[in-house]
């Protein structure tokens, strides 16, 4: 944890999910409740978002009440929490992500066959929880990854058979009838521990109910998609080359439509930079990680929820990872263990 207050805690952890949630629980900051979320919704609905849940990866509810446990929480206030319906709205700053920014993240298969991946997660600097997290569950993938905000998520990471997801939120129309569904945290933490393809990652996000509107970028050493998700409607971006972009916003057609009128002009820049390829130099690895640093489209930002909170580039194929804790033009990226 830093002077600022910022939870950037490493963790390494095996056993049980109950005993993981009880350990990060009680090496984190207390879980606060940002003042611009919403009133979480009924208890009821809370509870069949579980039920969803459970039925995909029943251990994160184990986690949830470890969690729950470990800081003296209220399990059903904080399921609440968790399975908010909407991810902003009570004050009107900070919102959820400014209409010229957010996360940004690439796939690439490299003139060596090689398929890497680079992302810069970004939002406001008040964000505290800022956690790399290295797991070994009991009958589950080993994964590690980032975890920011509420408890049990993973919004980055890779796992041991070298699959990569990472999200990136949507603004776009409400759901025309909310049902439960899963939040969007929790989906890269159970396609990490349950799957080990892109496509079984694929037959598993197209079938569970979404509970918010999302990009996630799936990798593995053969190749890449990106799943764009909402609560009415999903449908799969496949790359037209050997990159593939996704920030945050939809680009089929039968998603577009959600969106109306929010451009995200900036976003909509990064996205055309990263395809266009023109970053690219003889060096792979180094090529990636300085376009990362870019700040003329820009890749990197430095600006309200725009702001780089961290960084990662990985070689899906030479099983290599590495994370910048910050913004990647300023903190060096250092090297992490590879999941096994």
């Amino acid at each position: 944890m830093t002077d600022s207050g910022i939870d950037t805690t490493v963790f390494d952890l095996a056993g049980t999910h109950y005993d993981i949630g009880v350990a990060i629980a009680r090496g984190s900051l207390p879980f606060v409740v940002p003042s611009w979320w919403p009133a979480p919704p009924p208890l009821a609905y809370a509870q069949a978002c579980a039920g969803e849940i459970a039925a995909l990866h029943p251990a994160l509810l184990d986690e949830i009440h470890g969690h729950a446990d470990g800081q003296h929480l209220s399990y059903n206030e904080l399921i609440r929490l968790i399975c908010r319906q909407r991810l902003g709205g009570r004050a009107a700053v900070p919102p959820v992500v400014p209409e010229q920014g957010g996360c940004i993240s690439f796939a690439w298969r490299a003139p060596n066959g090689h398929i890497l991946v680079g992302r810069n997660y970004d939002f406001y600097s008040v964000q505290r929880i800022r956690q790399r997290i290295r797991l070994r569950p009991d009958g589950s993938r080993p994964s590690v990854g980032m975890r920011g905000s509420v408890p049990a998520g993973r919004y980055d990471g890779v796992n041991d058979a070298g699959l990569f997801v990472c999200l990136h939120v949507v603004l776009a129309d409400e759901p025309k009838s909310p049902r439960p569904g899963v939040p969007f945290h929790l989906i890269p933490r159970i396609l990490l521990e349950t799957c080990r393809s892109v496509k079984q990652a694929l037959d598993l996000i197209t079938i569970m109910p979404h509970l918010h509107s999302f990009n996630y970028l799936l990798a593995d050493p053969n190749g890449f998609v990106a799943a764009e998700c909402h609560a009415d409607r999903l449908r799969i971006l496949y790359p037209q080359g050997d990159i593939l972009a996704v920030g945050n916003f939809f680009r089929h057609p039968d998603m577009a439509v959600l969106q109306r009128h929010r451009q995200q002009p900036v976003s909509r820049r990064r996205v055309a930079y990263l395809e266009s390829g023109t970053w690219q130099g003889s060096q792979v690895w180094p090529s990636v990680q300085d376009t990362l640093r870019d700040h003329e489209a820009p890749v990197c930002g430095h600006d309200g929820g725009h702001t780089t909170l961290w960084s990662a580039v990985a070689d899906l194929t030479a099983r290599r990872i590495v994370y910048a804790i910050g913004a990647p033009c300023c903190t060096p990226y250092s090297e992490v263990l590879w999941p096994t």
